[in-house]
């Protein structure tokens, strides 16, 4: 456990050398990165797996849900464990709290590696002028309503939950994975701050967006970053990644044609080998590749 501002954050580390944090996505936990662990750690890397605020065996503090907190949180970790900038990988929402990460502590990160989650001012760009995006969507909308997604996604013990977000049934491997992060969202007052994530940031953005105005200003990113998505995303669209260069310049982008939203558990060993490659790689390779798609 470690304690920002007050608020526990519960971490899984495992593994000796270079740190990596590595940062879940809704509807999940730290256990979302069971099939990369080892690998990683193979590899010689430690592994640093977080629970975010509101998840797991963190704390489910009423408000802190936003963006700049989020990623404060994990400034905070970053520095109690005491390494210096660290690698960091994140998947959807933890991959926004990555973009936030790195353009507000940028000491904090040598290097990024996002799953399938755009950079905030391009998912906000889409929200206003991409009609297909904004029917992906859906369900960001629909967890605005009071009481009725918890009541929603928790019937039945979960099992709306367990198959909202897979684009096909989990393989056979994944069920014990998919079946605890059920668990631990269905533990009392754990699916509420897990949407709290989407409520914040539509209470937040909701003013701009409807003005038309083009949201908070973000800075490029000195560090390197490697952005991996699924072709077959139902959540997220493959477009949303045009225009990642303008803030990521030393950025490298691998598609991978058979894979969904939750890329890293349906194409594990593609997943892996990726991660291995440009975590290990010197920094003075990771020259800028801006727009390059790989299969």
């Amino acid at each position: 456990m470690v304690t920002p501002g007050g608020v526990r954050l519960h971490y899984l580390t495992e593994g000796s050398g270079k740190p990596v944090v590595m940062l879940h996505g809704f509807p999940e936990t730290h256990r979302s990165w069971d099939l990369q662990r080892p690998a990683l750690i193979a590899a010689g890397f430690r592994c640093v797996c977080v629970d975010l605020r509101g998840y797991g065996r963190s704390d489910r503090p009423a408000t802190g849900y936003d963006l700049e907190t989020l990623a404060a949180d994990i400034a905070s970790l970053i520095r109690h464990l005491d390494a210096g900038p660290v690698c960091v990988v994140g998947h959807d929402w933890g991959g926004a709290v990555t973009w936030e990460l790195a353009s507000n502590h940028p000491e904090c990160v040598e290097r990024a590696a996002i799953l399938d989650c755009p950079h905030p001012a391009l998912m906000s760009r889409a929200l206003r002028h991409n009609p297909r995006q904004l029917r992906r969507s859906w369900y960001m909308f629909f967890f605005q309503l009071p009481l009725l997604p918890e009541r929603w996604l928790t019937r039945r013990r979960g099992q709306n939950l367990m198959r909202m977000f897979r684009d096909a049934p989990p393989l056979p491997a994944l069920s014990p994975l998919v079946e605890a992060e059920r668990d631990a969202l269905l533990e009392p007052g754990a699916i509420k701050s897990a949407l709290a994530f989407y409520r914040t940031a539509f209470r937040e953005n909701a003013p701009e967006l409807l003005r038309g105005g083009s949201g908070k200003s973000y800075p490029q990113l000195a560090c390197p970053v490697a952005l991996v998505w699924g072709a077959l995303d139902s959540c997220l669209g493959t477009e949303l990644i045009h225009g990642t260069s303008r803030y990521a310049p030393r950025l490298r982008v691998h598609v991978l044609e058979d894979a969904g939203h939750f890329v890293h558990q349906e194409q594990p060993e593609a997943v892996n080998a990726l991660l291995r490659a440009f975590l290990a790689a010197d920094l003075l390779t990771l020259v800028d590749d801006a727009g390059v798609m790989e299969p």
